[in-house]
C-alpha cells in the first residue's frame, strides 16, 4: 500500500501526534491497552545483494484482553494526526509470554514459515518456467503476488529446496529481493538509482554515513556445476550469490542493472517514517542541501506512544562501516591546526 501525501506530510512534521492500533484475531487493541511495539523490517542481514527472502519481525506488549492461540494473525496500524490508517503488515503469532493482565507476543510475516518443501506431486511442466514456478510456489504458500516477474527457463532441482528458497532464487533472477508487503502480498522490491523518497537531515537525530561512496561493479554467481562472472571482482563492491537457476545471459543482464547503482553506508536515528521500507534507496538531504543516495537494508521502527526508527544503509568496507561525525570534524581540526602551525 502507498502512503497518502496527506500521510506523508504529518509522518514528517514536527510536533506530529501519533496513534496505533493492532487487531489480534477478533479483538482491537488501542493506546489505551498498548504499552509498546517494535517492528523490523529487513531485507539485507550482512550487506547490499539480491535474492534474499527474509521475515519481518512484530513484537508488542499489552493490557491483554484474553490469550489469542499461537498462529493468530496479527495487523497493526497506524496514523498521524487525522490522516488514514496506515497498515503496517499482516503477521502470525510466533511466541507468547504472559505475566498476569501483560502479555508480550512475537510474530512473524508468512516469509517466516516457507521453510517447507514444494509440493513433490505438482506437474514437471510447472518448473519449466520462472513465472509458473512463482505461481505454484505462491499457491501452496496461500500467497497473492503483487508485481511482474521475468519468464526464465527454471528446472526441478536436486536435493529439497525450501519455498523460500526458491522464492529467493526467482527473485534474484528478477534483480530483486523478495518481501512480504504491508498489505500480506508477495512483492519483488528492486533497487534503481530513482529514490522512492527523500528525507531531510531535519527528520534525523543522529546520523553516522562513510565518507566515500559503495557502488556495485561485478557480480560473482554459483550456479553448483559452474561459476559465473560478470564485471570487477572486487572483494567490495562484487556481490556473490549462489543460484542454481543463472545463466551466463541473465548475469549479464543483472549486471548492466545494477552497474550504475551506487549509494552510501549509514545509520541513521530518526523520526519513524513508516512508509519507508527496506529494499528500497532514499537520499538523505543534508541541512546544506546536498543529496546522498542511501539504501535501506533494514529499518527497526519502536512506539511507545511516540513513532522512532533507526535505518541502516549496508555495504562492504574494508574498515570501520561507519565514520562518525564527531570523529570526522575532530580529524578535520586537527589537520587544520597542523597545517596552520606549518
Amino acid at each position: 500500500m502507498n502512503a497518502t501525501e496527506q500521510f506523508k506530510a504529518l509522518a514528517l512534521a514536527n510536533g506530529r501526534t501519533v496513534s496505533c492500533r493492532i487487531e489480534v484475531g477478533g479483538k482491537t487493541y488501542y493506546d489505551d491497552r498498548l504499552l509498546k511495539f517494535d517492528l523490523d523490517d529487513v531485507t539485507h542481514p550482512d550487506w547490499f545483494t539480491i535474492g534474499t527472502a527474509c521475515p519481518n519481525e512484530f513484537s508488542f506488549s499489552v493490557v491483554h484482553y484474553e490469550v489469542p492461540e499461537v498462529h493468530t494473525m496479527v495487523r497493526p496500524y497506524i496514523r498521524f494526526g487525522s490522516s488514514e490508517w496506515f497498515p503496517l503488515g499482516v503477521f502470525y503469532i510466533a511466541r507468547r509470554y504472559i505475566r498476569g493482565k501483560y502479555a508480550t507476543f512475537v510474530c512473524y510475516d508468512k516469509m517466516y514459515d516457507l521453510n517447507v518443501e514444494l509440493d513433490q506431486n505438482i506437474p514437471a511442466s510447472v518448473y519449466s518456467y520462472s513465472d509458473t514456478l512463482l505461481n505454484a510456489l505462491c499457491s501452496q504458500a496461500g500467497l497473492s503476488f503483487s508485481g511482474s516477474c521475468a519468464k526464465y527457463p527454471t528446472f526441478r532441482l536436486s536435493g529439497k529446496p525450501t519455498i523460500r528458497q526458491l522464492i529467493g532464487y526467482i527473485a534474484a533472477l528478477n534483480c530483486a529481493c523478495a518481501k512480504i508487503d504491508r498489505n500480506g502480498a508477495l512483492v519483488f522490491r528492486k533497487y534503481t538509482q530513482m529514490p522512492t523518497a527523500r528525507i531531510s537531515a531535519d527528520n534525523c537525530f543522529n546520523i553516522t554515513k562513510n565518507i566515500t561512496r559503495a557502488g556495485i561493479g561485478g557480480l560473482r554467481v554459483n550456479t553448483e556445476t559452474k561459476t559465473l562472472r560478470y564485471g570487477e571482482y572486487n572483494g567490495l563492491s562484487v556481490i556473490d550469490l549462489y543460484n542454481p537457476f543463472m545463466t551466463q545471459t541473465i548475469v549479464n543482464k543483472l549486471g548492466k542493472q545494477l552497474d550504475p547503482l551506487y549509494f552510501y553506508g549509514a545509520e541513521l536515528e530518526m523520526q519513524g517514517l513508516p512508509f519507508l521500507n527496506s529494499g528500497e534507496l532514499i537520499q538523505l538531504e543534508d541541512t546544506d542541501g546536498s543529496l546522498t543516495p542511501i539504501a535501506i537494508s533494514e529499518i527497526k521502527y519502536h512506539y511507545d506512544g511516540g513513532l522512532t526508527a533507526k535505518l541502516f544503509s549496508k555495504n562492504k568496507t574494508d574498515n570501520d562501516p561507519v565514520v562518525h561525525r564527531k570523529e570526522f570534524e575532530e580529524a578535520l581540526e586537527a589537520l587544520w591546526e597542523y597545517v596552520r602551525s606549518k
